[in-house]
């Protein structure tokens, strides 16, 4: 046996296309299916959205709208009724953003809605300086890094996205060297674990409870030199 589809919809009936003078000819026939309904409306002119609206009566904003500023100008409507009114003002904003009538003397708003727009320029701009590090590396591709990691704040995901390969690391302690590995995700990896910082890998190295691991670290600058991490990051 199917489950029935508990999801309760947003437009529960519809009428489209309709010319006004079915409102002055037959309006009883109207009014009896729209009457008190609530929903979102639109009025045409010559085949072309003129006018979006919303309303708890239906039926009365049509008749309104047959006398107001719009009238004589609008020619078509289409109403749509809906289930509840939980998301009205929003689907209203929504369609005046997106369609602009000419007949709207308002634009559409949302109440909490954020823009995108700065985040896909900082993304924007992120990815052109990806593609000029590759491109030129050297001294550029170092100065990029280095302000990349600025921007980041201290913790387990400082390094995520840095590079665009993986990078080795080195210490020295107590007469031995050690490597790990810089991962794409900001993770560091040493003899088949991952740890969240280089701090925390100095801690395992070295058996401290408490050191700085962009001190004890090196890596290899633009010039193919061992650097502290801690200086190649300035």
């Amino acid at each position: 046996m199917k489950k029935r589809n508990k999801q309760k919809h947003l437009v529960i009936q519809h009428l489209e296309n309709i010319s006004w003078e079915v409102l002055a000819q037959y309006p009883d026939v109207i009014k009896e299916m729209i009457k008190s309904k609530a929903g979102v409306y639109a009025l045409y002119r010559k085949q072309k959205l003129y006018y979006v609206g919303l309303a708890a009566n239906l039926m009365g904003r049509l008749m309104i709208h047959l006398k107001d500023r719009h009238k004589g100008v609008w020619d078509r409507f289409s109403v749509y009724l809906t289930f509840h009114n939980e998301h009205m003002k929003e689907l209203e904003s929504l369609m005046l953003r997106i369609s602009k009538p000419p007949g709207n003397k308002v634009s559409g708003t949302f109440i909490s809605s954020q823009s995108l727009r700065s985040t896909m320029h900082k993304k924007i701009k992120a990815e052109n300086d990806n593609k000029l590090a590759q491109l030129l590396g050297g001294q550029f591709a170092d100065r990029l890094q280095k302000m990349k990691l600025k921007q980041k704040k201290s913790g387990s995901g400082n390094l995520a996205r840095l590079f665009e390969k993986r990078r080795v690391i080195k210490a020295t302690h107590r007469g031995k060297n050690y490597l790990a590995t810089i991962r794409l995700d900001g993770k560091i990896g040493y003899k088949g674990k991952v740890y969240d910082s280089v701090t925390a890998v100095a801690k395992v190295v070295t058996g401290r409870k408490s050191i700085n691991g962009w001190v004890f670290w090196k890596i290899k600058n633009d010039k193919n030199f061992w650097v502290k991490m801690s200086e190649w990051r300035r």
